[in-house]
């Protein structure tokens, strides 16, 4: 058994506004992935904790500047955080590093899915599956194949493929770093 962890509501009446459209025309998503992606990571390549062990949310350069003109789109993040299921972080504490994100980015994000297991479990939740993907597209609407993913690793874009999602963009090249 897996379990999803849903955080980031729909914004009111979004998943009927988005259902409709996705009758008419077809939704086009933004996929994100979040740590290497949109926020740094530290040197073990994990969401950096400070001396209270609240998690750091910094903006990787280009990334604000780069999602504001794209604002009224459906921007969704997925997520892997096995550090919960490990015990070092707690869905409230991943959950809010995800709303700081969001302020920070001028309150923007659609939403946002984490999988909160470790390969072990064998989720269809977890990336390299496409699971968080193919889930967001269904409660929002989205076209896939129209749909663009981006990602710091061949693991996210193994699962953009998994998912169906039409086009991947390595992160340092859709913020030209």
């Amino acid at each position: 058994m897996f379990a999803i962890t849903w955080t980031g509501a729909p914004r009111e009446d979004s998943h009927r506004l988005t259902n409709l459209m996705a009758e008419i025309t077809g939704n086009k998503g933004l996929f994100l992935d979040l740590g290497g992606t949109l926020v740094r990571l530290d040197q073990d390549h994990e969401l950096p904790v400070d001396a209270r062990d609240k998690i750091v949310v910094e903006l990787l350069p280009g990334v604000a500047q780069k999602l504001a003109p794209i604002r009224d789109h459906l921007l969704l993040i997925v997520t892997n955080q096995s550090k919960i299921k490990r015990g070092r972080f707690t869905i409230a504490a991943v959950e809010g590093a995800l709303r700081e994100l969001d302020h920070k980015l001028g309150d923007i994000l659609t939403a946002w899915q984490i999988c909160p297991h470790d390969d072990a479990d064998h989720c269809h939740c977890r990336k390299p599956q496409g699971g968080m993907i193919t889930d967001l597209a269904e409660l929002y609407g989205v076209d896939l194949k129209t749909s663009t993913m981006v990602g710091d690793q061949e693991l996210d874009e193994r699962a953009a493929r998994a998912a169906g999602v039409g086009k991947f963009v390595y992160a340092k090249d859709f913020f030209g770093w």
